[in-house]
């Protein structure tokens, strides 16, 4: 490949304390054709200066305020598509330690397969032995989860497969998708924006193949907010949008009763085993999606126009 033929994108909010590991990682890449973006969601904290004398190599654009990830990625990618040598865009969450082969085999994933996204083995940053994400998928009633988050590394994770989706805190796209399917939401600022994101290119035909061999480590949660009850209350909102928007409409009507029920016993859990303020923040999330429902509609109409797999197919990628 000539040029720069791979963008990284690494969005960062107050994240200083995490970013000579995350560059210092990629510095040590066997594969050397690429360049970084550091999209900065107006930082307190050193992040601009650390990054502009430490690393100058690294391109950083300033956002004028906290956009959240969805909006600070996309602004990264809209860079990288300025360049017509780019062929694929790798986003990076900034809490992460790369493997020195992490850059090449994740172009591998996507250039020796018919895939239009690539997923790598996430580790544990503290503990190496420790699962944090092998791909993300969703169970048939609706739920995202990371597999295997949490689970020793025994290896059960280790075959190269295509599977519904990558976590886009370590994954890479080919510059088509953007260019075809649009970017990530920005109205999601945080959470399941990948899952959604990956739904969609599903069902625009982009398959997404998971490659073992691409590894890094991830500091999960150690750049979003301090508050359990931020994290609920963007998921909650955003699982509403996630479904409207993308569910074949069979599939989401016969769901309607399991989504009811799923979520009405999360939220006990969220009652009686955390606390009164996280099952508000659920409540309140939840309330905050269906007030967005005309927009997520809106948003379903122009995606159910490309869709070009049948509702067996979507089924079948579902867990």
């Amino acid at each position: 490949m000539n040029g720069t033929a791979v963008y990284i994108v690494i969005p960062n909010y107050n994240g200083q304390i995490h970013l000579k590991d995350c560059f210092d990682s990629l510095l040590r890449q066997t594969f050397s054709d690429f360049k970084v973006l550091l999209i900065d969601n107006n930082s307190s904290d050193e992040s601009i200066s650390f990054t502009t004398k430490g690393y100058p190599q690294v391109e950083t654009i300033r956002m004028s305020y906290n956009t959240g990830f969805a909006k600070a990625v996309n602004a990264g990618i809209k860079r990288a598509l300025e360049d017509d040598r780019c062929n694929y865009v790798i986003l990076l969450n900034n809490d992460t330690d790369c493997d020195a082969r992490f850059v090449e085999e994740m172009v591998k994933s996507v250039s020796e397969n018919d895939a239009g996204s690539g997923a790598c083995k996430m580790l544990n940053f503290t503990d190496r032995t420790v699962i944090d994400d092998a791909g993300d998928f969703i169970k048939r009633r609706g739920s995202p989860y990371a597999r295997g988050f949490g689970e020793k590394d025994i290896k059960q994770y280790d075959n190269e497969e295509f599977i519904f989706g990558a976590c886009a805190g370590a994954a890479i796209y080919r510059t088509e998708v953007f260019e075809k399917a649009g970017y990530f939401d920005d109205d999601f600022f945080a959470y399941y924006e990948d899952v959604d994101f990956s739904f969609r290119l599903q069902l625009m035909g982009y398959k997404c193949f998971y490659n073992p061999k691409a590894v890094c480590y991830h500091k999960r949660g150690a750049t979003t907010a301090a508050s359990a009850g931020f994290q609920t209350y963007y998921c909650e909102k955003n699982l509403v949008a996630l479904r409207i928007k993308n569910y074949p409409s069979g599939m989401y009507l016969l769901s309607i009763p399991f989504f009811f029920i799923v979520r009405l016993k999360r939220y006990l859990n969220f009652l009686f085993h955390h606390s009164p303020s996280i099952f508000a923040s659920a409540v309140k999330g939840y309330f905050k999606g269906l007030s967005e429902l005309p927009l997520s509609f809106k948003k379903r109409q122009e995606i159910m126009k490309n869709v070009k797999v049948s509702d067996d197919y979507i089924k079948n990628i579902l867990r």
